[in-house]
């Protein structure tokens, strides 16, 4: 799957909005260091999607809305235009597809876009775009040992025709998901972007999702309630108690810009308004 390359305007913006300073060349340290400032700066959210918008996945549409309105976006969004940087850049890159694993095994459809990218012979797994575990770093396919990164060891295993990604939390391995390197299409995420933004079942229509990393850790919001993971340290967990602490959380400690967002500000009411007709347990 090819898509149109970035001008050098719209990569500079691109490359200002993540913070990288570099040279932009196809090579290993390149990919590792966007791999890590793409989702240190871009969130991963699903304001739309929560809003009863089903995100566009044309070119320009995602580009102006992760770089330049400074949203964020999901899955389909992150990795469709980190996969046409990486292309404009010179690298040897396509998209999978991936079918998450729960913690309790519930077969799921494969609704999650990654890239798989070929740098000096080596084929590595290339993903900013997985919520509140996105990784930071690509990973090498053929390594079966645990692999660094700024953040968690994570490792991938073989198993049978697919390959099985898992991340050391807490001293604990959990696995994330299983894809196999049957190349995908366009209109394969077209399809997974419109179930997954509005199948009525569909978290990503029910809750509200962001996640962002730093340095230090990991930023979480799920509906009102903020969680920061720190490495190897507890973590902060708190309940957001009015719309406007969250709307704060979300334009400071997420960077979005949500004024304009049609049914926000509705969706937001309307949440905690939920919370407080709740029955006490």
């Amino acid at each position: 799957m090819s898509y149109t390359s970035l001008a050098a305007t719209p990569l500079l913006r691109y490359l200002e909005r993540i913070g990288f300073t570099g040279k932009a060349q196809p090579d290993l340290a390149t990919l590792q260091s966007l791999h890590l400032l793409h989702p240190c700066a871009i969130t991963f959210e699903n304001l739309d999607s929560w809003c009863g918008i089903t995100p566009l996945l044309d070119e320009e549409a995602v580009f102006n809305k992760l770089v330049m309105q400074q949203r964020g976006g999901y899955c389909f969004e992150h990795n469709q235009l980190f996969l046409r940087v990486l292309q404009t850049i010179g690298f040897n890159v396509h998209t999978l597809s991936a079918r998450v694993v729960t913690p309790d095994e519930t077969p799921l459809p494969r609704t999650h876009k990654v890239l798989l990218a070929l740098v000096n012979g080596d084929e590595w797994l290339v993903d900013v775009g997985f919520g509140g575990m996105t990784m930071t770093a690509p990973l090498r396919l053929a390594d079966a040992s645990v692999q660094t990164t700024p953040h968690e060891p994570w490792r991938l295993q073989a198993d049978g025709t697919h390959y099985l990604l898992s991340a050391c939390v807490q001293q604990q391995w959990s696995p994330k998901y299983r894809f196999s390197l049957e190349r995908q299409t366009r209109k394969d995420s077209e399809m997974g972007n419109w179930y997954v933004a509005t199948h009525p079942e569909s978290r990503f229509r029910n809750d509200l999702i962001a996640a962002r990393v730093d340095q230090g850790g990991r930023h979480a919001l799920i509906n009102n309630r903020y969680s920061y993971h720190r490495h190897g340290q507890s973590s902060e967990q708190r309940e957001l108690q009015t719309a406007a602490e969250l709307q704060t959380v979300l334009q400071q400690t997420f960077g979005l810009r949500t004024s304009g967002l049609p049914g926000l500000d509705a969706r937001i009411t309307g949440l905690f308004a939920d919370k407080q007709q709740a029955p006490a347990p």
